[in-house]
């Protein structure tokens, strides 16, 4: 199952449209669209986005190839594009694992 069926499928197991997501994950309605029907490929910030929205973890909508990248660049990744509205407990948890001691996020 491709990541975005599994978006959907959760979106139809909390009830929530794609203008809700879009709300949630703070991804434009029409960007949030584009990546579903698999016109464009989100970036790993988009993915934790959607994840969070959806109170699921990353590697739930990665495939193999995805989750064998390193957990530094995509934490690297995260932290860059959206360190500042990390909470401190989401912090603490990429300090966790880059320290080899926590999850994924």
């Amino acid at each position: 199952m491709q990541w975005k069926e599994k978006v959907q499928e959760l979106m139809d197991k909390k009830g929530i449209n794609q203008k809700q997501l879009s709300k949630l994950s703070g991804i434009t309605t029409s960007s949030l669209s584009r990546y579903l029907k698999g016109e464009i490929e989100p970036r790993m910030d988009v993915i934790v986005n959607i994840a969070k929205a959806l109170q699921v973890e990353t590697d739930y909508f990665l495939d193999e190839k995805d989750k064998s990248q390193s957990a530094y660049t995509t934490i690297a990744t995260a932290i860059a594009r959206k360190g500042n509205e990390l909470s401190p407990e989401e912090k603490n948890q990429l300090i966790a694992l880059l320290l080899g001691g926590g999850k994924d996020v």
